[in-house]
């Protein structure tokens, strides 16, 4: 017999091992002891000669005979004798515990030898298959052992080995005795969605004790507890019926009776009850490292006792964590065939470069080739990112561990749909040797990364300019050949601009603890404000760039009235033909020469920018003009931002010298890994842009051809679809036909799918639904991304063109943004998004002109009335409805 203090998994099985940690972690776990597997072995040894002869041959897919067998052998054990030591070590530890007059459980757990685990391990759940019992008194207590030994050997013990494919011959079975424990609410939490793994926590609770629950042989309330905010989504059960110990006839066990009926149509558990089981089990998740199914009640007077907990088994590999929390930005809304196929090879290129800078070899990139290909999924027209992907691909660098946290914050990852599986340690010792070696190559990356990107950056001009220039006199073929030509440019040197991701996330890491050991008591805003100013990026000269041509039409007569009764098409025909004079007319085709890629949804190959468009620039511009923006006024309240921090910075380490040179070294590093990227990310902008204007070629040449009813039916083909069309590799020739089946299903998706989820198994088979959640009213909260509370009036913008003229207190409420929105962004009191992250283009860009920003506020285009006056906190990331617009 083995008290719970010292239990090995080996003697008494995963099941009690785990209760007898939990108990010596000062959980609440009702004392026990073990029977353990050397007693079963011991006992059953005289009679194993007989049992092995009834295992012999044993036909599983015969029922009748399964059951003659399984009876045989249970009766073999429950008449094998039992040592006169073993009873009296039996009911001597009864007494030791619990004392004589003790009611108890008597519990079974099979346990595995060899490569067969044990009832209740990480990889295979066995729940249900041995027998338990309730009420057990000390008098019936060894035949109650007896019985437990006897169900190792039952028709579905039997049945469950063989399916999952294990030994009938070798196993032992434990027995766990336990206090009684009398509970009058009772439940089981998973502390993640057992269906799908997701890691919000499933609670389902019911009157009476835990058999009730666990049989499912009484109503059961659900609660669906969010990792987000520890939000409660109830669905409450009739509950009409519980079940209970029978008094006076303990012996009978438990019975089913009706519930007072002021009980029915309450929670089982009270919100102070939820919160509490929650927190225990999080605690417990973390104690055994994974996902756990953790059984307990609550007694009469409160008492929380845990009585049992296994992990979730789950299915890994066929698993997919999705989210487009960071993705949607560039892939708003529905997104065609081209533009996915476009992306998909843009991130297989790109990361398969970065994987090979950290240091993978390539034999090992080439092994998984289809996740570098999977890292998008195109959901119900919308690009997701295929996490799951992502956190196999990124496993693949020993230095992962170190930066797995800023990777899931940069992503702006739900808690809700991280990976389950834990990253082996940097300190793991079998792994040293190449963790070493990886750390060395990302510390190398670090010291030369500036000169790596200037060398980029130049290869890059000198790349595009070539391919530029040959395509003005390609043909088809050519053309086909080009992008082709690029992509393989592309695939030797994007990794970079990873890298530089990499070091950002690094960077921001270390800001956000110092700031947060050293002042913790700063306002949220302060990080933001200490990044603003600096060298300019290329976003930003961009911006300046757009800027300075509005002051431009606001110095020259005649261009706003024009633009007031003519459509912006008209106009601009007229500035290129000098209309306005020559000075207008050359700064704006300097700029869309410079940056005509960036603009509205710059990433949509569907979607024109200012290079094939100059219009876009002339309205964009216009809106500027109206108003009294300048870039001197830009200027300055980046740098009245820049040395409002500085201040508050200086007043809160007064006396810490030290800790100001650090911090401020962390955040200088910060902003100049922001700058790379901004400049990187235009070149980005620049390849999607080459893209745009190859497929609007081909699809000309497809449909002068006759192969496609219009030019733009090209956006509803793949790339390799029509690059395989002229160099001989496609697989049809009816493009007319495939193209007009992906348009008509481009016109007709369905309700957006979350903004986070998991799905297990095909995943077309296990996508959500869309419409389960009603919006809630009252304050509203996302991520607090800019610092600053204002009042406005809410303008919600789904499509930027739509919007008219914007008040001079618009609050932006949008879905997502892009670096085309800057525009309309810089035209609002405050900024509150849908989608995002904190290092996302929007809070970037609300953080840089100290606009007040929230990103990540689910369904806030619908929460938020049009029109509605708000108030919002930019840094605690809330929106309050002041009232609503009547009309």
């Amino acid at each position: 017999m083995r008290g719970r203090a010292l239990l090995n998994e080996a003697e008494v099985g995963p099941k009690f091992s785990r209760q007898a940690r939990m108990a010596t972690e000062g959980f609440p776990v009702p004392r026990f002891f073990c029977v353990s597997a050397a007693t079963f072995t011991e006992v059953l040894r005289p009679v194993r000669a007989e049992l092995d002869a009834l295992l012999a041959g044993l036909d599983t897919a015969d029922a009748e005979t399964l059951e003659k067998r399984a009876s045989a052998l249970r009766e073999t054990v429950l008449a094998a004798s039992v040592p006169a030591a073993v009873a009296r070590q039996l009911y001597d530890a009864f007494d030791e515990v619990f004392g004589p007059d003790a009611v108890v459980s008597v519990r079974s757990s099979v346990v595995g030898t060899g490569a067969d685990v044990g009832e209740d391990s990480a990889h295979d759940a066995f729940a249900g298959i041995s027998d338990s019992f309730l009420y057990v008194t000390r008098e019936e207590l060894l035949d109650r052992v007896r019985q437990c030994w006897a169900s190792g050997f039952g028709t579905q013990a039997l049945l469950y080995r063989a399916a999952r494919g294990g030994t009938q011959h070798g196993f032992a079975v434990a027995v766990g005795v336990q206090r009684m424990e009398f509970g009058r609410r009772s439940f089981v939490l998973f502390t993640c969605d057992p269906l799908t793994g997701a890691r919000d926590r499933v609670l389902a609770a019911g009157l009476g004790i835990g058999e009730g629950v666990v049989q499912e042989k009484v109503p059961v309330d659900h609660y669906f507890v969010s990792r987000r905010d520890n939000a409660v989504r109830s669905v409450l059960a009739h509950k009409t019926q519980l079940m209970e110990e029978n008094p006076g006839r303990l012996a009978d066990g438990p019975r089913t009776v009706p519930a007072p009926e002021e009980l029915w149509d309450a929670p089982a558990l009270t919100d102070e009850q939820i919160q509490q089981v929650v927190m225990v089990g999080d605690r417990i998740e973390e104690l055994f490292g994974c996902p756990q199914d953790i059984e307990g009640t609550f007694t009469a007077d409160g008492r929380l006792n845990i009585l049992q907990a296994r992990p979730v088994v789950l299915e890994l590999d066929r698993q997919r964590l999705w989210s487009n929390a960071n993705i949607t930005e560039s892939y708003p809304d529905v997104t065609t065939a081209l533009t996915y196929s476009f992306a998909q090879r843009f991130y297989r290129e790109d990361f398969h470069d970065f994987y090979r800078l950290l240091g993978v070899p390539r034999k090992v990139l080439d092994r998984h080739e289809g996740e570098l290909r999977g890292m998008i999924g195109l959901l119900r027209g919308r690009v997701y990112y295929s996490l799951s992907v992502w956190y196999a691909l990124h496993g693949l660098s020993r230095t992962f561990p170190l930066w797995r946290r800023s990777f899931e914050r940069m992503m702006g990852m739900s808690p809700s749909v991280t990976h389950v599986r834990p990253t082996p340690p940097l300190t793991d010792p079998a792994l040293l040797p190449a963790t070493a070696a990886a750390t060395a190559r990302l510390a190398w990356r670090l010291v030369t990364h500036g000169a790596a990107v200037k060398d980029f950056e130049t290869w890059w001009e000198r790349i595009l300019t070539a391919h530029r220039e040959a395509a003005k006199t390609a043909d088809p073929l050519q053309l086909a050949q080009l992008m082709r030509s690029l992509w393989t440019e592309v695939g030797d040197r994007w990794g970079i601009t990873l890298v530089n991701d990499l070091l950002l996330q690094l960077h921001e890491t270390l800001a956000m603890k110092m700031l947060g050991r050293w002042v913790p008591q700063a306002d949220a805003g302060l990080h933001s404000d200490l990044l603003c100013g600096g060298e300019e990026n290329r976003s930003v000269i961009i911006l300046m760039s757009i800027v300075e041509i509005a002051e431009r039409i606001r110095a020259t007569p005649g261009v706003l009235d024009a633009l007031a009764v003519k459509p912006a098409e008209e106009v601009w025909d007229e500035i290129d033909r000098d209309a306005y004079g020559s000075d207008l007319a050359d700064r704006m085709r300097t700029h869309n020469h410079l940056h005509g890629d960036r603009g509205l949804q710059e990433l949509k190959l569907e979607v024109p920018v200012p290079r094939d468009q100059p219009a876009q620039l002339l309205r964009i511009a216009a809106e500027y003009a109206r108003g009294d923006l300048t870039r001197a006024l830009l200027r300055e309240r980046e740098a009245q931002a820049r040395r409002a921090g500085e201040r508050r910075l200086a007043e809160l380490l007064a006396g810490r010298p030290l800790a100001g040179v650090a911090l401020r070294a962390a955040l200088a590093g910060q902003r100049r890994y922001i700058n790379m990227r901004e400049n990187t990310r235009y070149g980005r902008s620049e390849l999607f842009g080459f893209g745009r204007q190859v497929y609007r070629r081909l699809g000309a040449d497809l449909a002068a051809r006759g192969l496609l009813e219009k030019a733009e039916d090209v956006m509803h083909l793949t790339e390799e679809e029509i690059l395989g069309t002229y160099d001989g590799t496609a697989v049809t020739d009816d493009l007319r036909g495939l193209a007009a089946v992906r348009r008509a299903e481009f016109h007709a998706r369905g309700a957006e799918l979350p903004m986070d989820f998991v799905t297990m198994g095909p995943v077309r088979d296990a996508l959500p639904d869309p419409n389960r959640d009603t919006a809630a009213s009252g304050t509203l909260r996302g991520l607090g991304s800019s610092g600053g509370i204002v009042r406005g009036t809410a303008r919600v913008v789904i499509d930027p063109h739509d919007l008219g003229d914007p008040s001079e207190d618009m609050i932006l409420i949008a879905r997502e943004t892009d670096p085309g929105w800057l525009f309309l962004m810089l035209s609002s009191r405050g900024i509150v998004v849908e989608r995002g992250t904190l290092l996302s283009h929007t809070a970037i860009s609300g953080r840089k002109f100290g606009i007040p920003t929230i990103v990540a506020l689910p369904h806030a285009t619908t929460r938020i009335p049009d029109g509605a006056r708000v108030e919002m906190d930019g840094a605690a990331g809330t929106v309050k409805i002041l009232e609503e617009d009547e009309a």
